[in-house]
């Protein structure tokens, strides 16, 4: 029987999915025919999808030996690089193969994988073209042109490429996905939530559209519903930590749910997190030094919320007794990522990284304590904090409530926001700052932004939350405050409001309560910050929300010279904007009750004199406040650092 012969009967074994009779008769022809190149690159082919790389590797260069002239072999050899993540053996080996065959469109596509994933993003469209020139019908290649046109922020391009993906391959649920995603970034949350949809009739166990469904929905304001597909995902997938985080967060949004509820399932989701991930063997001492090293782990170093707070900690730190280093854990690093590297600190850049190799390069630099700035918010590495790589663990800014992990052993916070009876509901010791837990520095100049000046026409009021904190509930309390000034307007800004299908929902709600049409003005998302900030100069008086207030959007408010109404809850949510409005001796603007929250609203409208103080004064009063003192701040959280010890010593 011809060696041809035999090769033949042993890929039909293979086709067949008699995978161990397929392998042993390619073995049998490695030791038959020593010198044939064909069997040991079928074998090495087969061991790769086996899991076995080593010895496929071994396989497919000795036939590359034998004949070295044949493109798929090296083809081959750059999908078993490709395969274990090793992108520049990957690169050589596919150049390789098109050296050989120019036009073959897998090693094409692949190589232009290749290249994206090593973040050569110009490359990897010019491969993916000519890709598509050889094969402009492939769905495929379209999807992965598609994924470096979003890698490099061209959503235009990036969605146009996912249309035609689907085009060639209209059955595909992660094409139906990665579109949704698309829009979503583009703030078209409908036509998102189609292609969700459709995802999902495709795949409708797939947990990752469910996901994104959820946020989806959050981002539409329909928080019960993304509640309920969290819910799935976490039944269908219990490790899927990203879900449960987004779960713990929308739990906020909920006006139904207690501190003590949200407390507990923070609790479940700790004790959970930390079965599969913690060990106590693994935990580091402190290592005596000349300078204590301080570490920040962030997906925000970028334009974010965050950015306006951590810059007043980060340009501030006295770098003669403090080592700075951020784990910047960013998806599209942009030119506020940029400035944060300019700056007097190590720069560790994680997002590609693995926990344990992040984990390994946080201990080699000898970190003392280790700061979370996310939580449970997006992109966080929850994870990675649950495997405790430091000796001292805090978590800052960029959530409200505890992680739910025993492994952090501080939150940084403040005693309005979080009284001392709040403690029993953490899992961290709280280390509180004075006056308020929060610094804020813009992130750009305002200086040329005027004033707003009152006329005659009516108060405006506003508010530029995000949708999912517009509830029913402060629906109905600010229209009875719009009912009651029926001269009055409310600008409503949200990035949700792109979609007319939405704005219209939102409308409805408030024409319900007796609302007129034109005392609503909705704003959709303003790319430039400084547009973003100037649409403050339209507002006389910022309502703010509840039981989740504005963060971010308070200081902007008060920035601008915008008062802000806020109302005091029984939760860390529900009482930032007390606790801003408090250090600047302004805590009057805060009620206890939603009856006072209406009339103080009301007075403030009717007092022209007060309005117009604070229209001109705000900033001052905020400049000359702890709230905008970046060293003061930084030196109070130094001292606090240097006497902490981690959670149990003595």
């Amino acid at each position: 029987m011809s060696i041809a012969h035999q090769l033949k009967q042993a890929l039909i074994a293979y086709k067949s999915n008699d995978i161990v009779s397929a392998e042993k008769q390619y073995r049998e022809l490695c030791q038959a025919y020593p010198n044939h190149p064909d069997a040991p690159n079928l074998l090495g082919v087969l061991l790769m999808e086996q899991g076995n790389y080593d010895e496929a590797e071994w396989f497919i260069q000795k036939a590359i030996a034998l004949k070295p002239d044949v493109y798929f072999f090296y083809y081959h050899l750059g999908l078993l690089y490709a395969h274990q993540e090793m992108w520049q053996p990957a690169k050589k080996a596919l150049s390789k193969s098109l050296a050989i065959n120019p036009s073959h469109g897998e090693s094409l596509n692949n190589l232009g994988i290749a290249y994206n994933k090593l973040k050569d993003y110009q490359t990897a469209i010019s491969v993916f073209q000519k890709a598509l020139i050889q094969d402009s019908s492939n769905g495929s290649i379209h999807a992965n042109l598609a994924g470096v046109y979003v890698a490099i922020g061209d959503l235009e391009q990036a969605q146009q490429h996912y249309m035609e993906a689907l085009k060639y391959d209209p059955g595909s649920a992660s094409h139906h996905r990665n579109l949704a995603s698309v829009y979503q970034k583009r703030n078209h949350f409908i036509r998102a939530e189609y292609h969700l949809r459709q995802a999902l009739a495709l795949k409708p166990d797939c947990v990752d559209s469910m996901n994104d469904y959820a946020v989806n929905q959050k981002n539409q304001g329909n928080m019960k519903k993304a509640y309920q597909l969290l819910n799935q995902v976490v039944a269908l997938k219990k490790d899927y930590w990203e879900a449960y985080s987004n779960r713990l967060f929308l739990l906020h949004y909920m006006p139904d749910q207690s501190p003590e509820q949200i407390f507990r399932e923070h609790l479940r989701f700790g004790k959970r997190l930390s079965q599969q991930f913690y060990d106590s063997s693994n935990i580091v001492s402190p290592i005596p030094k000349t300078r204590m090293h301080i570490g920040y782990v962030s997906p925000d170093f970028r334009q974010h919320s965050v950015a306006h707070f951590i810059k007043s900690i980060l340009c501030n730190h006295n770098t003669q007794k403090f080592d700075i280093y951020c784990y910047a854990n960013v998806v599209q690093p942009d030119d506020v990522t940029k400035y944060f590297q300019s700056l007097n600190v190590r720069w560790r850049d994680i997002y590609d990284l693995p926990d344990k190799e992040a984990i390994k390069q946080i201990k080699n630099d000898g970190i003392d304590i280790l700061i979370d700035l996310a939580g449970h918010s997006a992109n966080n590495r929850m994870p990675l904090f649950a495997q405790k790589p430091a000796p001292i663990q805090m978590t800052y800014l960029g959530y409200p409530n505890t992680t739910g992990l025993s492994t952090i052993d501080y939150r940084i916070t403040d005693s309005c926001v979080d009284p001392y009876a709040h403690e029993p509901l953490n899992t961290e010791s709280l280390l509180y700052m004075s006056p308020c837990f929060l610094c804020y520095t813009p992130m750009i100049d305002t200086r040329e932004i005027k004033k707003y000046t009152s006329t005659t026409s009516g108060i405006t009021f506003g508010s530029f939350n995000t949708l999912g904190k517009i509830n029913d509930r402060v629906i109905q309390v600010w229209s009875t405050i719009l009912n009651q000034l029926p001269n009055s307007r409310m600008i409503l800004k949200a990035r949700s409001f792109t979609d007319n299908e939405i704005q219209m929902r939102y409308q409805t709600k408030f024409l319900v309560h007796g609302v007129k049409q034109e005392q609503l003005i909705f704003k959709a998302y303003v790319a430039s910050p400084s547009d973003h900030l100037a649409l403050y100069q339209h507002i006389d008086i910022a309502l703010d929300t509840f039981p989740y207030n504005g963060t971010t959007t308070t200081f902007e408010a008060l920035w601008m010279g915008v008062p802000v109404i806020g109302l005091l809850g029984n939760s860390h949510v529900s009482r930032v904007t007390f606790s801003i409005l408090n250090a600047l001796g302004l805590a009057e603007l805060s009620g206890n009750t939603e009856a006072d929250y209406i009339e103080k609203a009301l007075q403030l409208a009717k007092d022209k004199q007060l309005l117009q103080y604070l229209n001109n004064h705000l900033r001052e009063i905020m400049q000359q406040s702890p709230l905008t003192d970046g060293r003061y701040f930084t030196r109070q959280l130094e001292k606090r650092m240097s006497n902490i010890k981690p959670k149990g010593a003595s």
